[in-house]
């Protein structure tokens, strides 16, 4: 049994692409666990020092409420002052509550005097007081029962420390502020469900003690806190909010109030108060779980536990779509890798199937003598193939001589059928002239014809390609002197062509064909003051021919429509431009060339030529389209 045919550049390509996989496979992963790493690294950080902020900005916060307190016990004593009377045979029975007996009792209540005003039925002061602190100002009376209050800024049904409030003797607090006399303290409000900063200080009548002032203020102003929280960014979408040690949302833009005991997580982070925590909940938008990243920091004072976070996709959504990148690339790799393998498998046996081709297509007449074996190894094989590229070598110099021989003939060709169409068209132009003259009796048609026929010796010459400047100006000069037959004075030529110009070789018949159409084209519109201005100038070792004319120029539709007509080899709308145009660039290459500009001032031929101290016989155009030139 034949044994199966397995090509070796086929085991090759299997074998790179495999280790490529496996190369690009370890490194994939590697890159992916690092790139997750610094995330992972870079979020919890970033997460730590937000949290880390907003309890910094609640502390801070705290601390100004905090310092308030004394600021408004001086506010208070200023509205008070010294005026302050006690009036005990006069007093009268309220009903107070005590707040560590839980229960209502009537007392009997001194009267309390500010400047003469009894504070229990004139509530000004306090109010004034409360204005300018923007807190709340109480005034308690002192009674055989403890400290009552008699008026006060918040005047709301069951207000914390407000009328009617009692702060009983046997209490803490009295013993307090009877001991310090000004007393700062931090309590609950468990009328308005917060934490507050007090102060109170003493009211004397002489010597005596008659009452108090109460001035409270909410530990936290919440709507600047909740300003300040909700403008530090979380990721894209995530927010920083606030819970309380019973799991009440504190501070949320949508949720505050919001009981979240009831859930797991929230719990957990309660009770660990100082952390990370990764938690699910389902989103109110499109009803799906989504996981979740928080870190969260405890404020004692408070109570409070700061929560900042987001989604997980929020922060590493960059690293799910690296991860979608990596699975694009390493599916494009598997394809690669197969290719350049079983490209590198088919480069290392090329040689001799390079060869083996050559050698049949050389024997069958089809081989490219241009093409060369490119094989550099420095074994046999680059030995037998160095042998085979300097036998073609020399097929190629013996083809190459032919071929050359028969380019030059096309092109001397190809030359003269450019230039004869030129003859015709000028001839035509200006017999109409001269039959134009005769028809008027105009006795200038004689000498039109000697100018003619003078015009025609110098332009057919010995059938020379190349003449030089000086003849060419000479030639344009007689076709100019009869225009002016036909044109009278609508024009005049000025010349300013340096002078050493003049004795080197450009080709023939190259000036008039543009004089032709500034005289026929420029000037149609007008009876006098044309000008034609015919200049030669050396630059970066050629010579720059232009002529120029001041007349009615073209618009831009028709520039580029002449510009088209000289790049388009099907397209011949003015005979002679195009015929100097090609035979600039049939015998001197890309590197020279016929450009026109054009405005409503008027027109401007350029043309690009080299300079030719001699007489060329010939001229051949090489592969890179450079011009030789044959002496």
């Amino acid at each position: 049994m034949r044994k199966r045919f397995i090509h070796l550049s086929s085991k090759l390509g299997v074998s790179f692409g495999l280790l490529i996989i496996l190369v690009l496979l370890f490194a994939s992963i590697l890159t992916y666990s690092r790139i997750e790493r610094v995330i992972t690294e870079t979020v919890d950080a970033n997460l730590d020092t937000s949290s880390a902020l907003i309890a910094k900005i609640v502390e801070a916060s705290i601390e100004n409420k905090r310092g308030e307190i004394p600021k408004d016990l001086v506010v208070a004593q200023h509205y008070i002052g010294d005026a302050i009377g006690y009036d005990s045979s006069s007093g009268r029975t309220m009903r107070v509550y005590d707040p560590i007996r839980e229960q209502y009792t009537e007392i009997s209540v001194p009267r309390l005097l500010i400047d003469g005003v009894d504070v229990a039925t004139d509530h000004g002061i306090v109010d004034r007081i409360s204005q300018k602190t923007a807190g709340v100002a109480s005034l308690f009376v002192l009674t055989g029962h403890g400290f009552a209050c008699v008026s006060s800024s918040d005047r709301t049904e069951n207000a914390y420390h407000g009328i009617g409030w009692l702060i009983p003797a046997d209490s803490s607090i009295h013993t307090l502020v009877m001991r310090e006399q000004t007393w700062y303290g931090r309590d609950y409000d468990y009328v308005g469900k917060e934490w507050i900063f007090t102060g109170y200080q003493l009211l004397r009548e002489a010597d005596r003690i008659v009452g108090l002032i109460h001035v409270s203020q909410p530990q936290v102003d919440m709507q600047a806190l909740r300003e300040q929280l909700l403008s530090v960014p979380v990721g894209k979408h995530g927010v920083p909010y606030i819970v309380d040690y019973l799991g009440r949302v504190v501070v949320h833009p949508e949720q505050e109030g919001k009981q979240l005991m009831n859930h797991e997580d929230v719990v957990n982070l309660v009770f660990q108060r100082n952390g990370r925590i990764q938690y699910s909940q389902i989103d109110p938008h499109t009803g799906r779980p989504t996981k979740n990243l928080a870190f969260f920091k405890y404020i004692n004072e408070m109570n409070w536990i700061v929560v900042v976070g987001s989604t997980v996709e929020d922060f590493y959504g960059s690293l799910y779509a690296i991860r979608v990148i990596f699975i694009v690339i390493f599916g494009i790799s598997l394809l690669v890798a197969q290719f350049l393998g079983i490209l590198l498998g088919k480069r290392i046996t090329k040689p001799i199937v390079q060869i083996t081709e050559k050698i049949k297509d050389l024997s069958e007449g089809e081989v490219n003598l241009s093409s060369t074996l490119e094989i550099g190894s420095n074994d046999e094989v680059g030995r037998l193939a160095e042998y085979f590229n300097t036998f073609v070598k020399k097929l190629k110099n013996l083809n190459d001589l032919e071929r050359h021989g028969i380019d030059i003939m096309l092109r001397d060709a190809q030359m003269n059928a450019l230039q004869a169409q030129i003859n015709p068209h000028f001839l035509y132009n200006t017999l109409e002239t001269i039959r134009f003259m005769i028809s008027m009796q105009d006795d200038r048609a004689v000498q039109m014809v000697k100018l003619l026929a003078r015009l025609f010796r110098i332009s057919i010459g010995d059938g020379e390609s190349y003449v030089t400047l000086r003849r060419e100006l000479e030639h344009a000069k007689l076709y100019i002197d009869l225009q002016r037959y036909r044109y009278a004075e609508r024009f005049d030529v000025d010349y300013d062509i340096e002078e050493h110009l003049l004795d080197l070789y450009t080709l023939k018949f190259i000036l008039q064909p543009i004089v032709e159409n500034s005289i026929l084209h420029a000037f149609n519109t007008i009876e006098a003051g044309g000008r034609i201005t015919i200049g030669a100038h050396e630059t970066e070792d050629r010579i720059l021919i232009s002529v120029r004319d001041n007349g009615q120029g073209m618009d831009p539709l028709t520039l580029d429509r002449v510009h088209s007509d000289l790049r388009e080899s099907g397209r011949i709308n003015s005979v002679g431009l195009r015929n100097v145009h090609d035979r600039i660039k049939l015998n001197f290459g890309s590197d020279y060339d016929l450009n026109i500009e054009s405005n409503s001032e008027g027109t401007e031929v350029i043309m690009l030529l080299p300079l030719l101290p001699l007489k060329p016989k010939t001229t051949y155009i090489s592969e890179t389209s450079k011009p030789v030139f044959l002496y």
